[in-house]
């Protein structure tokens, strides 16, 4: 089995040439590359955005709520190329870079627990659809489920205006129930990324689609 590479940034984000293992990596805090894609689409008037729940089997916040696709770049790759193949691996669906919609970059830094602590350059996008996206596959070994949530009461959520919001969950194109849902079932971060993402959601459905940034 070989061993996965990333490429080793400096606090610029720029390559330095190194490379190193994904255990180094998140042991030493060295910072690397990621891809981040937030399906975002409307159904029956409202914005909903599409969320995954992490597989338990990860060492990083396991179980938690994230973006719909999130993953490192390996060595050599970028946006470009990573984007289309995460999306691809993790939810079988086919997408080409060009469809996705911009938003910058994040820098994220978090302990997650001893010895484990991630240092990303995050590049962040959204895919808009005019509904779910249908015939997913998942990765089970990467997500567990996949989670619809309305754009506006996620954005009540993360402000702290509610405790807590139903989700809607999601199988291809189908639905099979409903999951109550906190801020603090998250991937915890500093930042606010998911009100912040969830604002700019609705700043594009209400047909603002230039200065969309992170």
């Amino acid at each position: 089995m070989s061993t996965e590479l990333f490429d080793i940034l400096d606090c610029a984000g720029r390559k330095t040439g190194g490379t190193m293992s994904r255990d180094e990596a998140h042991e030493s805090g060295a910072w690397h590359g990621a891809f981040h894609c937030l399906f975002i689409y409307e159904q029956e008037g409202s914005g909903r955005a599409l969320f995954q729940k992490r597989s338990r089997l990860k060492k990083i916040a396991p179980g938690r709520y994230d973006v719909t696709v999130g993953g490192h770049y390996a060595a050599g790759e970028n946006a470009e190329a990573a984007g289309p193949r995460e999306i691809r691996e993790e939810i079988g669906i086919s997408v080409e870079f060009g469809d996705l919609v911009p938003l910058g970059r994040r820098v994220f830094l978090y302990c997650f627990t001893p010895g484990v602590t991630e240092c990303e350059f995050q590049d962040i996008f959204f895919h808009v659809g005019s509904a779910k996206p249908e015939h997913m596959m998942l990765q089970r070994d990467e997500v567990e489920t996949m989670v619809e949530m309305d754009i506006d009461a996620g954005i009540e959520l993360f402000s702290g205006k509610r405790v807590s919001t139903l989700g809607t969950l999601v199988v291809g194109a189908g639905t099979s129930g409903t999951v109550r849902i906190s801020a603090d079932d998250f991937v915890p971060c500093l930042d606010n990324y998911y009100l912040k993402l969830l604002l700019l959601a609705r700043r594009y459905f209400n047909g603002e689609h230039h200065l969309l940034f992170i």
